[in-house]
């Protein structure tokens, strides 16, 4: 049996895919192999930039890392629950489409039904045969009377069932849109927002800021503390970021310890001021072991701070952030930096060249 090119290629890049994944202690789940798969095919080129930052410093693949990832680059991890959803809300419209055609077909019925009566008294009624036609003419009233009270029953509930399925479907969206962990928008919601933002801020000649932050020392402390621990940090930046956004802002996980926020209409100045303002509440933080009531210390995150420029690919506005967070680590952490305080460009070229 000859071989395709195609099937030689494939099947040296699922080579090539389990190869790395032993190499880097990955388990051969199918979910795992996607995302390798996915690496090594180049089929998702910022995929690898995500891969270096897990494995940096002694990183380690974890099921959180591999649900992060697939949420990130592959949207939905469990499609079953829409699928589902939608084949219920398909069959409960098939149900009303059904009710109602039965409903025309009733109506007809009763139209045929009067234009019997009609043509009878048409011809002339006497006494006996009045009260025949009016017997006739009231039983299908209340034949009408009677099916139109179903049909009504019928689309009552055929209403409710579509309320709760159409609920569910955007439950389920709000969960594909939402990070596990944190109760953030997800990677792949923030890829879809700040695409959004980006056109809008444009058209309505308007500022857009991106700032990205990102825990200090968070590996240190989740080696020392363990990973529930670390989680427990996780939450409680994330919901430093969340108490300090409004309106159009959007707060985001980016993967790992950082974290991402999209502001609309806001200047480089507002900001950094912003950003500030998260910087110092999560430092006032202290992080309790639940077990025991002991305080493990004091959190601080570092902050980068760019600006849309009109006209630019808002992949490159989070690159600059991206910049100066690196900076903003290099020069001692703890601290905000923005993309008018340093050259960007310079950093970029240092840190590609790396």
């Amino acid at each position: 049996m000859s071989v395709t090119p195609d099937i030689d290629h494939a099947n040296a890049l699922a080579g090539r895919a389990m190869d790395r994944m032993a190499a880097y202690g990955v388990p051969p789940t199918p979910r795992n192999f996607e995302i390798w798969y996915a690496h090594i095919s180049l089929a998702e080129p910022e995929l690898a930039l995500a891969l270096e930052k897990v494995f940096a410093g002694g990183g380690a693949w974890s099921e959180d890392v591999a649900s992060d990832l697939h949420g990130r680059f592959f949207g939905v991890s469990d499609p079953a629950p829409l699928l589902s959803a939608g084949a219920s809300l398909t069959a409960e419209i098939d149900t009303i489409l059904r009710t109602v055609n039965q409903a025309g077909q009733q109506t007809a019925s009763y139209g045929q039904a009067l234009d019997v009566v009609t043509g009878q008294m048409d011809r002339g009624l006497d006494a006996p045969m009045l009260k025949a036609v009016v017997h006739q003419l009231t039983a299908a009233t209340r034949s009408m009377r009677a099916r139109t009270e179903a049909l009504q029953a019928q689309l009552n509930q055929s209403s409710h069932e579509v309320a709760a399925l159409r609920q569910a479907v955007e439950t389920i969206r709000r969960e594909a849109q939402t990070d596990a962990l944190t109760g953030l928008a997800n990677r792949k919601h923030f890829d879809d927002r700040l695409a959004a933002a980006s056109r809008e801020a444009v058209d309505a000649n308007e500022d857009m800021c991106v700032v990205i932050g990102d825990v200090d020392h968070f590996k240190t402390f989740n080696d020392t503390w363990g990973h529930q621990t670390g989680d427990q940090v996780l939450r409680l930046v994330a919901n430093c970021f969340t108490e300090n956004v409004k309106g159009r802002d959007t707060a985001a996980r980016y993967g790992g310890e950082e974290f991402v926020l999209i502001l609309p209409a806001t200047s480089l100045a507002n900001a950094r001021i912003l950003a500030e303002q998260i910087r110092r509440v999560v430092q006032t933080k202290k992080v309790i072991k639940r077990s025991s009531g002991e305080t493990l210390g004091s959190i601080t995150i570092s902050l980068g701070v760019a600006l849309l420029h009109h006209g630019e690919d808002p992949v490159e506005t989070v690159r600059r952030a991206d910049a100066c967070l690196y900076t903003a680590k290099r020069a001692g952490r703890n601290m905000v930096v923005t993309e008018d305080q340093v050259d960007v460009q310079a950093i970029l070229k240092s840190v590609n060249a790396a």
